[in-house]
């Protein structure tokens, strides 16, 4: 079933990306992404998703706040417990699909911030070549939100 992309599910944030240059969506993400970005490996659209990513490993994985969530209800809403739901759920959708190795370097990359010497050391790929492979797994990670089920937007 295909959903429409103004419906509450659909992932259009990742294909449709404001501009006004105050939101998170032009935030620096890692040095490492940004340089792939300012070289023209990646699209904005793969920065969206590796944005997302980190979004839902932060809340999902590390326990942080989302950053999005409306305050207004004094923690007496349960939107808190659906959107952490929703990137529990999205997190493990993408993690069955890339494995635990890509999803390393994911980390490495945008968790930690390091720098690409070390991810290719440590993923134990050629420096020289670390860069296609971020842009290979980036579109990877953009192609499998774009097909993500409906269900896992909620949240």
């Amino acid at each position: 079933m295909k959903v429409s992309p103004l419906s509450a599910d659909s992932p259009a944030t990742l294909s449709a990306l404001p501009s006004d240059g105050n939101n998170a969506e032009n935030a620096p993400l890692s040095p490492v992404i940004d340089a792939l970005h300012r070289g023209g490996l990646i699209t904005a659209h793969h920065m969206a998703a590796a944005r997302f990513w980190a979004t839902d490993y932060r809340i999902g994985v590390m326990g942080q706040e989302d950053p999005d969530l409306d305050k207004t209800s004094l923690g007496l809403s349960m939107r808190p417990l659906n959107g952490r739901m929703g990137s529990i759920n999205r997190y493990r959708y993408i993690h069955d699909i890339i494995g635990h190795r890509y999803e390393r370097i994911l980390v490495a990359t945008m968790i930690n911030n390091q720098p690409m010497h070390e991810i290719a050391y440590h993923a134990r790929y050629d420096p020289r070549h670390m860069g296609s492979v971020l842009a290979l797994l980036l579109d990877f990670l953009t192609r499998h939100y774009d097909a993500m089920p409906g269900h896992l937007w909620r949240g």
